[in-house]
């Protein structure tokens, strides 16, 4: 049940808090896989036709706060002990999302036509099912051994 509160109470009062500086991160990131300016959380298109605004849908964070929900979901269903190497997969899958994202936004950024492709109801799809198959897929390598001994 805590595990629950990571991603519907945690992650939103951090945001809320540390939100000019995490969507800063978001749009530095982008800024250096387009090599363009950034000003804030505005990343300037990569050909220069405009500006293109991260806001805190687009963040990063609800995604690497998702990391943690599903790992404590895939552990505890197949009743996996901890270690350290936990935490090193928890740090892979929060970074592998991260970079899902930051190549998403990357994408919007190269220019208008891009941003309104992606920006639309099937690329948040995409988007979103390539993230949770990156989530899904770092919580089963964790937990391997307990998940396949029970099939």
């Amino acid at each position: 049940m805590i595990a629950i509160t990571i991603p519907m109470l945690w992650s939103r009062l951090l945001f809320r808090l540390f939100s000019e500086f995490i969507l800063q991160i978001d749009a530095s990131l982008v800024g250096r896989m387009l090599r363009t300016a950034t000003t804030g959380n505005v990343v300037r298109f990569a050909d220069g036709s405009g500006d293109l605004v991260i806001l805190p849908a687009c963040s990063s964070l609800a995604g690497v706060s998702l990391v943690v929900l599903c790992w404590v979901t895939f552990s505890q269903s197949v009743q996996h002990r901890w270690s350290v190497k936990d935490a090193a997969c928890c740090v892979l899958a929060s970074a592998s999302v991260i970079a899902v994202n930051v190549v998403r936004v990357s994408i919007m950024g190269l220019s208008e036509a891009h941003y309104q492709t992606l920006h639309s109801a099937w690329g948040n799809f995409v988007t979103n099912w390539i993230t949770l198959c990156v989530i899904a897929g770092f919580c089963m390598w964790g937990t391997k051994r307990e998940l396949f001994a029970r099939v």
